[in-house]
């Protein structure tokens, strides 16, 4: 696995930081389901304190009493507290209250959301944070809108590149080479089905495709909402 010399100079390579990237991958998990999506806008807007009551009521519309039992479960097992592990809102369980946490990340990505969602896009934003749950995934999608298309080999080498803050020389084979099976083996298959890059397994070769290059702008918005 090889690439050209300019590639392998770390001060050239994005800003890698394990807890930024960690805090990603959290963030994009949670905001993959529109649920939630519909709770950190309702608690942007109020700005206050809340009671479960109200958001079952919010997300209810015309369910039934046992729809309603079924989504405070929900909400108090899985929407909340996952929300809560990300650092999105404060969850009292036992009081049964629930406040967005004023860090400003949801704010940065809301514009970039409620444009996409306006949007005809042929990736549900759904489908899009999913992708996007995993920093080794977004780090192959940057490289891959610098290149438009690569070998698989060369993809590896720049992702690790990324990911390490060094140059090529300088990283480990054995951990290139790990780098170079999880995208082989998950994160490029996964990119290939959601129809964002097309992926000759045989040639180990990699290119995006007309859905991928659409969503540049905003995967870059959502993977660096600050920079804009």
């Amino acid at each position: 696995m090889t690439t050209t010399d300019s590639r392998h100079d770390a001060a050239d390579a994005r800003p890698y930081s394990t807890e930024r990237d960690a805090s990603l991958d959290a963030t994009f998990d949670v905001l993959g389901n529109r649920d939630c999506r519909v709770l950190l806008r309702h608690l942007a807007d109020c700005d206050e304190t809340v009671v479960v009551d109200d958001l079952v009521d919010l997300l209810a519309d015309d369910a039934t009493l046992a729809d309603e039992v079924r989504l405070r479960a929900r909400l108090h097992h899985s929407y909340l507290p996952k929300l809560a592990d990300a650092g999105l809102v404060e969850y009292d369980a036992d009081r049964e209250l629930v406040a967005r946490r004023d860090d400003g990340r949801f704010e940065a990505l809301r514009p970039t959301v409620e444009q996409f969602e306006s949007a005809d896009r042929p990736v549900s934003l759904d489908a899009l944070f999913d992708l996007l749950s995993d920093a080794r995934r977004r780090e192959a999608l940057v490289t891959l809108f610098a290149h438009e298309d690569i070998s698989l080999p060369d993809l590896a080498d720049e992702v690790a590149v990324a990911e390490e803050g060094e140059p090529l020389t300088r990283i480990d084979a054995d951990d290139v080479l790990q780098v170079y099976l999880s995208l082989y083996h998950t994160h490029v298959p996964k990119l290939a089905r959601a129809g964002l890059v097309d992926y000759d397994q045989d040639d180990d070769y990699v290119a995006l495709t007309d859905v991928g290059r659409d969503l540049e702008s905003p995967i870059r918005s959502l993977c660096s909402p600050t920079d804009d």
